[in-house]
Order: C-alpha cells, then sequence, then structure tokens
C-alpha cells in the first residue's frame, strides 16, 4: 500500500485547528476576567459604603472642628481689641492723673519771681515769705510752680529751718527762684497789686525781680503723699 504524503490542505487544516484551539483558550480566560471584574463591586460594595460614610463623617467634624476654631478667633480677636482699648483709655487716664497731681514733667509760658536778700543782708526772705508768694501764683492761676529746681504742689507746707527753708524732704536756701507756668500777664498782675505781698516785700527791704518767661520747663514732683490724720471713707 502506498503511503499518502500530506499535502498543503492538510496542512492548512491543522493551523487552521492550532488557531481554533487558541481562540477558545483566549475566549475563556477574557470571560473569566470579566466574570472576575464584574464580580468584585458586588463582593466589596458594602464595605466601600461604610468606608464613603465614615470618610464623610469626618469630613463634618473636621467642618465642625474649623468652624469653632474661627469663632473662637474672633472672640479672641473681639477681645483684643476692647482689651487694647481698655488699655490705651487706662494709659490716658494714669496721663491724666499723673498730669493732675504733679508727678509730669512739664513746660509752657510763665513768670519767673526771684527773691533775694537785702544788699546789707539784713532782710531775707523766709519760709512764709516765699509761701505767701507761691499762693498768689496758684490763686492768679498758676498751673505748675517751683522752688529752686524743686517742683511743690499746692499742699506742700514751707517750714523755716535755719537759714533755710525746707519743702518736704528738700532744704533750700535764698536766693530762691520761683517759677510758675500760666499766664504771665495774669500772673504778674497778681504779684504787683498794691500792697500785696510783693510790694510788702520791697517795703522790708528784701528784693524782688519778676520777668516773663516764653517757655519754662519743671521737673515732675518727687515728694511723698503723706496722710496723718486723714483716712479713705470705706463707706457704711
Amino acid at each position: 500500500m502506498e503511503r499518502k504524503h500530506p499535502g498543503p490542505a492538510d496542512y492548512a487544516l491543522a493551523v487552521l485547528a492550532l488557531l481554533a484551539g487558541f481562540l477558545v483558550a483566549v475566549q475563556g480566560k477574557a470571560n473569566y476576567s470579566v466574570r472576575a471584574t464584574a464580580a468584585l463591586p458586588s463582593r466589596r460594595l458594602e464595605e466601600l459604603t461604610v468606608l464613603i460614610r465614615r470618610q464623610q463623617e469626618s469630613d463634618r467634624m473636621l467642618h465642625d472642628e474649623v468652624t469653632t476654631l474661627r469663632s473662637q478667633l474672633r472672640a479672641y480677636r473681639s477681645a483684643e481689641a476692647r482689651g487694647q482699648s481698655l488699655a490705651h483709655e487706662m494709659q490716658a487716664e494714669v496721663r491724666r492723673l499723673r498730669d493732675m497731681m504733679g508727678l509730669a514733667r512739664v513746660h509752657g509760658p510763665g513768670l519767673l519771681v526771684r527773691l533775694a536778700a537785702s544788699p546789707n543782708g539784713l532782710s531775707v526772705p523766709q519760709a512764709q515769705d516765699v509761701a505767701s508768694v507761691v499762693n498768689d501764683l496758684w490763686a492768679a492761676g498758676a498751673e505748675a510752680v517751683a522752688v529752686n529746681g524743686v517742683r511743690v504742689l499746692a499742699t506742700d507746707g514751707f517750714v523755716q529751718d535755719a537759714q533755710r527753708i525746707r519743702i518736704g524732704d528738700a532744704r533750700l536756701s535764698e536766693p530762691f527762684s520761683i517759677v510758675a507756668i500760666g499766664d504771665p500777664v495774669n500772673l504778674q498782675g497778681a504779684l504787683a497789686v498794691p500792697g500785696g505781698t510783693v510790694d510788702g516785700l520791697r517795703g522790708v527791704g528784701v528784693r524782688v525781680e519778676l520777668s516773663s518767661v516764653a517757655d519754662a520747663t519743671l521737673p515732675g514732683y518727687r515728694g511723698h503723699f503723706r496722710f496723718r490724720l486723714a483716712r479713705p471713707d470705706r463707706g457704711p
């Protein structure tokens, strides 16, 4: 029997069979992948839903916290503004009180009064003489007074201490330079009244000189506020 050799048709049929097998295998794998992909969401859908809800809840909590912090920041800024305003008001009040109490350095126009002993030394200005001139200056509207560079207040007393006068803790010697800040015309007019303090001092030989000052500078009060008998009234 003669053996038949495969021809071109046989080879073609074999190739087609191989291609068919390959396509079947590829299709099967593709179907498995599609089924696996389609099955993934159905298995994890519930888990993803839980995660999304948790994330949304976390976002809401963060949003609420941001809102709370912004509200607190506005409150802090408002309190800071009120505190700064109050601090400015208190500082202004302290400055005003320091000015009223004579604790602050001041300057302005005024009058210079010089009291000196007579040329023969028989008439020497005393504590009561300086006090009289200072009181006349206060009465004429002086806003600040200093004697020999020592700031004095209306409550200060002048005490004779041998050849000196004592004002608080300060002891001063003549000649006495009394500087008062105020209207120079009013101050000089008050002291130049006939029969007044200056007229009387000149009458006993004390040398008195009056001169206007365009801009005098007086130091702040350095004395102590002491009350021996007065006590604050606390009310009923």
